[in-house]
């Protein structure tokens, strides 16, 4: 045992340090949804959505992330350019809250306090939960898992921002007060396809908190 303390230790503090280990700050833009009413585009952001954004930077290329968004969300067939779905004529608005948290990584060792990692790419995986109406049990949650990619870069000393694209998908059909019913005729929904939801826009965080250190072969 005492030997594994001593090489995590020397793992830990044999390189460079990493400052500033902690950033926390804002999301805002847009949202979409992905399913059987509205547009079928991936990215069309086409109503608002704001949280707050966490990060633990454990390496300049690994960051453990966590978030709060709100957003309300929303599809209209009118607006599909399908000519089955304008026929029908489908519309839904949703108050949507998620919480999620995950792992980010950086393909350029990131730092927001030190000149040389000033701006990188990145992917994200996240899990979690979230939260909406539906029409037969009132407000329900469901498990959600994000993923996507961005970009940041350094607004000014120890400020950063970024742009990113997230899609969510959320493993049942009913996000749009829709769910399929085999014993309706009126209305016809795809049983196949859970319905997702699009988070785009930009963070803005300010980094904080004690040195942390890694090593540089890492």
């Amino acid at each position: 045992m005492k030997k594994i303390v001593i090489l995590l230790c020397f793992f830990c503090c044999s390189g460079p340090l990493f400052s500033q280990i902690n950033e926390i700050g804002i999301f805002a833009g847009g949202s979409n949804y992905i399913g059987d009413i509205g547009r079928t585009t991936f990215i069309y952001p086409n109503s608002f959505a704001i949280g707050g954004i966490y990060k633990w930077n454990m390496h300049p290329q690994f960051s453990l992330r966590a978030s709060y968004t709100y957003s309300q969300i929303e599809g209209n067939d009118a607006d599909s350019g399908n000519s089955f779905r304008e026929s029908r004529n489908l519309n839904f608005t949703n108050d949507v809250h998620e919480l999620v948290a995950g792992i980010e990584y950086h393909f350029f060792k990131y730092n927001l306090s030190k000149t040389g990692h000033t701006h990188t790419p990145y992917i994200f995986v996240e899990a979690g939960t979230v939260n909406y109406a539906t029409n037969s049990n009132g407000r329900t949650f469901n498990f959600t898992m994000p993923v996507g990619a961005g970009f940041k870069t350094i607004l000014a000393p120890n400020i950063g921002i970024g742009f990113e694209t997230g899609f969510r998908y959320t493993f049942k059909d009913d996000i749009d007060g829709y769910p399929y019913d085999p014993q309706s005729i009126n209305v016809q929904i795809n049983p196949n396809n859970n319905d997702w939801y699009v988070f785009t826009g930009i963070t803005l965080v300010f980094a904080f908190g004690r040195e942390g250190c890694y090593t540089g072969s890492f």
